[in-house]
């Protein structure tokens, strides 16, 4: 019962990764390579002679120091024969039977400790009764009133933990966060885990747009006419983070290179959340007559994957009124992200009226209304199609788009044709 009330204390010393499924087969590593990572986030020395290790299973085991001299071997720069973990350092607790050579195969010393990493170890030959991936862990001091744990032990519905893979450590992801099943991560080093040293899952940073991220309202515009353009910036990263900026520019040189003097914007980022998205608008104030490539980059040193940060798309503005644009050409409504609807610009001679947006197949039969009578307070706006009439999904083929605008006795017709594929 002590043990259940200790996990509520705060904790300077905590967790950070662990090491349950070593790389190779039981019948030739066992649980030898076995760990657990723990650093000290606070400003002051502990000594860890008086913690002990749970994992639910067995009894509780104590921390000892390493004292086989043989791991200095490969590793003369570690610390070992000592309990006590330096302010902001790691440590390691490792399985006794790390250095030996008793078992029959590889695998022997396999990981890379950093130097002045603590090495430790536990009383018994294995830590608990030896680590399974779905064991949860609790390092404790009852003298200290000092707990950390793995696995969030008291939530039994997250189903942490489970099994990171072969060879594969579960990270923690923000030191200063809880125990709780998003702040960890399996150990995206290509080693496969980081004792002893920063998690790879700590600056884990992806930032990203795409092209069908972006969109242009409205997709066609004429000469001196404002454009606004919407980008959703996502995060693909394990970290939340609003340090970013993303730049806008207009690539007269065509070089897809941001010159300074090509620069229309720079937006400060939004904060986003790992698997989530922001969505950036800024208005591009008359441009000029023509084609442009406008350069959509984000900037954001701390980025692992530079390779989705810029995309080029063109602006076309035109020097007559178009009563309807339609983008893209052709369009794929299959909720693939790419080119899902059909986005239907549409440019009247003064607001006030009454419009009607239809949709009619290759033969003529009307499919369906995207506005009846809509009285229109702007002389410009935008629909979208989904691809679909009556709750049903049209079929591939050729459509045409139809717009007619009443207002004071006048009536403007225009009309486009699309392509709708699946």
């Amino acid at each position: 019962m002590i043990v259940l009330f200790l996990v509520f204390f705060d904790s300077s010393l905590i967790i950070t990764e662990v090491m349950s499924n070593v790389k190779g087969s039981e019948q030739t590593c066992g649980d030898r390579n076995e760990y657990i990572e723990i650093y000290n986030l606070s400003s002051d020395t502990i000594d860890l002679s008086e913690f002990m290790i749970y994992d639910f299973d067995v009894n509780p085991d104590e921390v000892y120091p390493w004292d086989d001299d043989a791991i200095l071997l490969n590793h003369p720069g570690i610390r070992i024969h000592s309990t006590f973990i330096y302010p902001y350092s790691y440590a390691v607790i490792l399985d006794r039977e790390y250095t030996s050579n008793d078992t029959t195969g590889g695998n022997v010393q396999p990981y890379d400790f950093p130097d002045s990493t603590l090495i430790l170890t536990t009383d018994d030959t294995t830590i608990g009764d030896g680590l399974q991936t779905a064991d949860p862990l609790i390092i404790f001091s009852v003298s200290g009133a000092c707990t950390t744990s793995f696995g969030t032990p008291f939530d039994s519905l997250d189903y942490f933990p489970s099994d990171p893979g072969d060879g594969i450590s579960w990270e923690r992801i923000e030191l200063s966060l809880p125990d709780t099943a998003p702040n960890w991560h399996v150990c995206i080093d290509s080693a496969g885990c980081t004792p002893g040293r920063e998690n790879s899952t700590t600056n884990a940073y992806d930032i990203a747009i795409t092209s069908e991220s972006i969109i242009f309202q409205p997709a066609v515009l004429k000469t001196g006419d404002n454009v606004r353009f919407d980008i959703q910036v996502k995060n693909f990263g394990l970290r939340e983070t609003d340090d970013y900026t993303l730049e806008i520019y207009d690539d007269q040189s065509r070089d897809s290179i941001l010159d300074i003097n090509e620069m229309i914007a720079q937006l400060a980022g939004i904060l986003i959340s790992p698997a989530d998205s922001a969505r950036l608008t800024y208005i591009y104030e008359h441009p000029a007559q023509g084609m442009h490539i406008i350069g959509f980059r984000v900037d954001f040193p701390g980025d692992r994957d530079l390779s989705n940060n810029l995309v080029l798309k063109q602006l076309r503005v035109t020097g007559e009124v178009g009563e309807l644009a339609l983008s893209p050409d052709i369009f794929t409504p299959n909720n693939d992200g790419v080119g899902d609807l059909l986005q239907i610009d549409y440019r009247l001679p003064d607001a006030g009226g009454s419009l009607d947006l239809a949709i009619f197949d290759s033969r003529g039969k009307l499919v369906h209304f995207l506005c009846r009578d809509d009285y229109c307070q702007q002389s410009l706006g935008s629909m979208y199609w989904d691809g679909k009439a009556a709750d049903k999904e049209s079929p591939t083929g050729l459509y045409v788009i139809y717009l007619e605008y009443r207002y004071q006795n006048r009536v403007t017709k225009a009309k486009k044709t699309t392509i709708l594929a699946r």
